[in-house]
């Protein structure tokens, strides 16, 4: 059996009614990331040697922002600032020839390769995020282990079979996963099964965007919302995985 660290959560969020489990499991993980960040890490030198290298993706540096321990936010920003001045002095000499340079071919050459190499040095910078390397990593594990109780747990097929699908990121997470977990008979059981499961829970996500859509019709005033009042925020779920709603109007 899988490591039960996984399948315990994996098992207990398809019990819950949602529009995808696998959001479920990524909300709690970041949150506990982010804790984590703020917390217990601060007094691990691996996991700051991390943060200084990678440092973290605007969406969150925003969440860490709006946490309460500032101090130790400053400090990880501090250490990760020295890292970035670092990396960006390795191109310092190659801006002092090029400022003293002369026009001609020679400049233009030399203007070319550092415009591509600071660009290259700037994406290094800005592309890493240590909470979504350890957000990715676990989710991974997290699909493989779903495939693996898809596969040899018939109370968890059922469970699946009865659940609201997933959103496209994480079946997409999913499908890619499927060559590395399952063999080639199960594999192909699989995706038809969530293919269909999906087209089915398309179909119903629609019907509700449409009717929320048909409710500001003044001719359909006294049509009942049913399941459609909450429509908006459950198809962007379904369409690009969830969103922190905060700013919604009260």
């Amino acid at each position: 059996m899988k490591e039960q660290i996984y399948t315990i959560p994996v098992n207990e969020v398809y019990d819950t009614d949602c529009e995808c489990p696998l959001c479920e499991l990524e909300k709690k993980l970041e949150k506990e990331t982010l804790d984590y960040a703020l917390g217990a890490a601060m007094m691990e030198p691996e996991f700051r040697m991390e943060s200084n290298e990678k440092g973290f993706c605007n969406h969150h540096c925003s969440m860490l922002f709006g946490m309460s321990n500032k101090l130790a936010l400053s400090l990880v920003l501090d250490t990760h600032l020295e890292e970035i001045r670092k990396k960006l002095d390795t191109l310092k000499k190659s801006a002092s020839a090029l400022k003293n340079q002369k026009g001609g071919l020679f400049k233009k050459t030399g203007l070319a390769d550092f415009s591509k190499a600071l660009s290259e040095k700037l994406d290094g910078i800005s592309d890493g995020c240590v909470v979504c390397d350890k957000i990715n990593h676990t989710m991974e594990r997290y699909a493989d282990v779903l495939l693996y109780m898809w596969a040899n747990d018939e109370k968890f097929k059922e469970k699946f079979n009865k659940s609201k699908g997933v959103c496209l990121k994480h079946m997409k997470l999913l499908v890619d996963t499927v060559p590395k977990s399952l063999k080639d008979s199960q594999a192909a059981q699989f995706l038809a099964c969530l293919f269909e499961k999906q087209e089915t829970e398309l179909s119903r996500i629609q019907q509700d965007i449409h009717k929320f859509t048909l409710k500001f019709d003044y001719r359909n005033k006294d049509m009942e919302w049913g399941t459609a009042q909450d429509a908006p925020i459950r198809t962007i779920d379904k369409i690009s995985g969830f969103i922190n709603n905060d700013y919604e109007e009260k």
